[in-house]
């Protein structure tokens, strides 16, 4: 059994080789042209590595969530065994893909009023040195 330091020192772990995949996924899923799917990728990765869960009912330590379901695909402790882990992955996975989504359209339309506002200058500072006439 492990020691609750045993545990924290797994967790540490366990998130800094996460961390470490994050970057290979992200270069991984760049040649997705169109970004929503390529959101799409990375927040499912994100939140399938990510997402912890109670691997059997009444214990009090977490484990990721894909390897809960992994052993209760191998072998079943209980008949909602699976679902019970998918639900959370799922639930995280669509609040990382709309809070991703959120931000993105917020810096798409700054960087586009941005973008009118530099052209507009630009016409401005043209006609007042009389370029533009």
């Amino acid at each position: 059994m492990y020691t609750p330091e045993n545990y924290l020192w797994g967790c540490i772990a366990y998130v800094l080789g996460v961390l470490m995949t994050v970057p290979f996924v992200w270069w991984a899923s760049r040649p997705l042209s169109w970004y929503p799917l390529r959101a799409f990728v990375r927040m499912l990765v994100v939140a399938l590595l990510l997402t912890p869960a109670f691997p059997y009912e009444g214990m009090t330590y977490l484990a990721p969530a894909w390897a809960t379901a992994a052993f209760e695909l191998i072998k079943p402790t209980m008949d909602h065994g699976v679902r019970r882990v998918l639900i959370p992955i799922s639930f995280s996975f669509a609040v990382l893909y709309a809070l991703n989504l959120s931000i993105w359209q917020l810096f798409k339309t700054r960087a586009e009023k941005r973008g009118t506002d530099l052209a507009r200058g630009a016409e401005d500072e043209g006609q007042k040195a009389g370029v533009g006439s």
